[in-house]
């Protein structure tokens, strides 16, 4: 905790004396590390399938949500930079709610309408400006191992920036603290699929969508468990 923070400071003397690119660069290195850093820490034995299918271009990684963990374990997996779209609750967390607030990543309040489309059209531009973003089109955490429907809205921001989704599943973050609440060892499996083109798509196939996504998920999840 105290290194993480030391390391907040110096990315507030890089931004005010670099600019905000250099010290969103140098955050996401930190945050590259203290993902690492967790994933050893806890002794997690994470496995990873479909690498090969992530693109080198910009994309916008969406799947299911287990656990707080998910986080540190997409970060030292995608082998790229990535920021997230986050119910705003998780900037109350400690390190990981620092480093959402101070990257690229957004917050959505699910209570506030105008603010939650204000954050969803920041996200489109950064997107559209070569970010990686990660989405959780549950909305939240399930929990007890399920995948809840998605949002309908949720695949708005690969399909406004145009920038394919690459869908992913992920399982046995749940086990490592979700269950009492107590961090523990653990296996994890991630696996990603092959990407989803949103250039060109027909206003049906826009519809049909997030269908299409939840059942790509489901079904890699399935292969997983």
């Amino acid at each position: 905790m105290i290194w993480m923070r030391l390391r907040g400071f110096k990315r507030y003397f890089i931004e005010k004396t670099r600019g905000e690119e250099e010290a969103w660069r140098y955050g996401q290195k930190v945050f590259l590390k203290w993902s690492r850093f967790t994933i050893k820490t806890l002794q997690m034995e994470i496995e990873v399938i479909g690498a090969q299918n992530i693109p080198k271009g910009t994309c916008v990684f969406m799947g299911n949500h287990q656990s707080i963990l998910d986080i540190p374990v997409i970060r030292a997996t995608v082998g790229r930079t990535v920021d997230f779209v986050a119910k705003e609750e998780l900037l109350k967390v400690p390190v990981i709610g620092y480093w959402i607030a101070h990257l690229k990543s957004v917050s959505l309040d699910r209570n506030n309408v105008r603010e939650g489309l204000k954050a969803m059209n920041t996200a489109i531009e950064r997107i559209s400006n070569g970010y990686n973003f990660v989405i959780f089109p549950e909305g939240t955490r399930s929990k007890d191992g399920r995948i809840n429907s998605f949002k309908k809205g949720s695949v708005k921001i690969a399909t406004k920036s145009r920038t394919p989704i690459v869908p992913f599943a992920i399982n046995g973050t749940a086990s490592c603290f979700e269950e009492n609440k107590k961090f523990k060892s653990g296996k994890v499996k991630i696996i990603f699929g092959r990407q989803i083109d949103t250039n060109n798509l027909s206003k049906e196939e826009e519809k049909s969508l997030v269908d299409k996504l939840y059942s790509e998920v489901y079904n890699m999840y399935e292969e997983i468990c």
